[in-house]
Parts: structure tokens; C-alpha cells; sequence
């Protein structure tokens, strides 16, 4: 009888939310993944139209036009795509945090930074 009295309880306190945990949703990530790997597209998932047209365009813009740039600035050395690789990159970075963070808000949720790290905010 103790035991049944013990697991009723457990089950009480599950269901009124005093141990339960919401369920992670995977859309936040989904978007930063995809804004990632496509600068822009998590922001048009987020239905934020104007800024993902505008990612997308400075991300042409650094490829196409770094590319042309690299190619027929003189380099002494080491040639200078890198240097447009590393600038991608960063943007690329940009765009899958801005388009993760903003679904994040979507979700209710939101990152707070404090000294000892990261948090979510509910």
C-alpha cells in the first residue's frame, strides 16, 4: 500500500508540472542550421522576408565580389580567398544566430549571457 500511495504522488506531482519538463523544440535549430548553411533562409523560415533578401544579397555579395577582388588584387604571397572563406564564414555565422535567436523569441524562449555563461530565459 506504502508503494502505491509513493507512486500516485510521483504521478500527481508529474502531471500538475512540478517535475515535468517542456519538450525542447527543434524549429529554433532547424532555422539557424538552415540560415547557416544558406544565409538568409533561416530568416525567410522565420518569415522575415526583407531581412532574409538582405542576407542573401550581402552573402552574393561577399562571395561573387571578394572572389573578383582576390583575383585581381596582387598578393605578394598567400592568395587572398581566404580571406573572403573567413568573411563568408563570419557572415554565415551572423545570419544562422540572428535567424536561431529570433525563433527563439518566436518560441516564448529567449538566451540570456551572464558572466558564468549562457541561459534561457522562459
Amino acid at each position: 500500500m506504502r508503494i502505491a500511495g509513493v507512486v500516485l504522488a510521483v504521478v500527481a506531482g508529474l502531471s500538475v508540472g512540478g517535475w515535468a519538463q517542456r519538450e525542447p523544440n527543434p524549429i529554433p535549430l532547424i532555422h539557424g542550421i538552415a540560415s547557416f548553411a544558406i544565409p538568409g533562409l533561416g530568416q525567410y523560415l522565420n518569415a522575415e522576408y526583407n531581412k532574409a533578401l538582405l542576407h542573401f544579397a550581402v552573402d552574393v555579395v561577399i562571395v561573387v565580389g571578394g572572389g573578383y577582388l582576390a583575383g585581381i588584387l596582387p598578393h605578394p604571397g598567400l592568395p587572398l580567398y581566404w580571406g573572403v572563406g573567413l568573411v563568408h564564414t563570419l557572415w554565415a555565422l551572423y545570419s544562422g544566430w540572428d535567424a536561431y535567436t529570433v525563433a527563439l523569441r518566436r518560441e516564448g524562449l529567449a538566451i540570456q549571457v551572464s558572466p558564468l555563461g549562457f541561459a534561457f530565459r522562459f
